[in-house]
Order: structure tokens, then sequence, then C-alpha cells
């Protein structure tokens, strides 16, 4: 399933991500300072698919329970090593349904990889101080089917 294809989902409709389901409840787009725009699709078992169109990338993220704090560009978690990838800021221009943003909140993020390819995301709402970490996966157009 294409991005294009994403972007047309309806609240309620259900693919499948890995062969499990992620019923699309919500999302928040979020254009970057850098110019560029996110998606973040939001399932109701509490995952999120982060979608950058420009950039073709698709990133599947569950919540993250513990507590992390970088050290020195570096995260360990669960006995690997993320290593500081990328960050940027940006601010949310439209919510829809169960999305975890509002309309105007200003997020900061940073990305950490593993040499595997595994993501953690260190997440920062500067309009409420909250603060989340995710853990996530590269998904491809293949990966993703309508169910």
């Amino acid at each position: 399933m294409n991005i294009k294809r994403l972007y047309k989902l309806d609240l309620g409709n259900v693919v499948t991500i890995f062969n499990e389901p992620f019923t699309y409840v919500g999302h928040s787009a979020i254009e970057l300072d850098s110019g560029h725009r996110l998606r973040w699709l939001y399932d109701d078992e509490g995952r999120m698919l982060s979608v950058a169109p420009q950039d073709e990338e698709l990133i599947l993220f569950r919540e993250i329970e513990d507590e992390i704090e970088p050290e020195d560009e570096m995260i360990m978690f669960q006995g690997k090593e993320y290593e500081f990838e990328y960050e940027d800021a940006g601010n949310v221009l439209e919510s829809e349904g169960e999305a975890l943003a509002d309309a105007d909140d200003r997020f900061l993020f940073s990305d950490y990889q593993t040499k595997g390819g595994e993501i953690v995301r260190l997440v920062e709402n500067e309009s409420t101080g909250e603060s989340t970490a995710y853990v996530g996966v590269y998904v491809s157009d293949e990966d993703i089917s309508e169910m």
C-alpha cells in the first residue's frame, strides 16, 4: 500500500502492517522547521505510523514505558545500542480523531538508530512539556496491505 492510499484512509479503517491489524483512529500532520512534512497515524493499540512522504519513509513505532535518557549521543535500550541519527522540530498543522497532539502544538524529536535499523524516537511536546519515547522499525509499501 503506498503513501497516497494511506492518506485516503477513513477513521476506523483497518490495514495490516507486518500481518498485524492496524486500526486507524487518528492522525496529526506536522510541518517541520526543515520544511518537510510528517503525518503520524495512530492506531487503537497505542502504535504510531510515522509517514514522511518526501523521503517515502514509513516507520512503525510503539510507545516505550521506560524512561530513556541519551548519554553521549547514545541510548541503551533492551541491551541494544542506539546512536544519534537525526533531530528536528515542527508544529502540528492539523489533528483528527484520537490524535496525541492538538493543532498548534510544537514538537521536538530526536532519532537514535541501531546498526540493524531499529529506531528510538524521543518526542517532546513543547506546548505541554510532555515527553514520550518510542521504539520502531522501518516499513515498506509491501509490509502494509488492506484488509
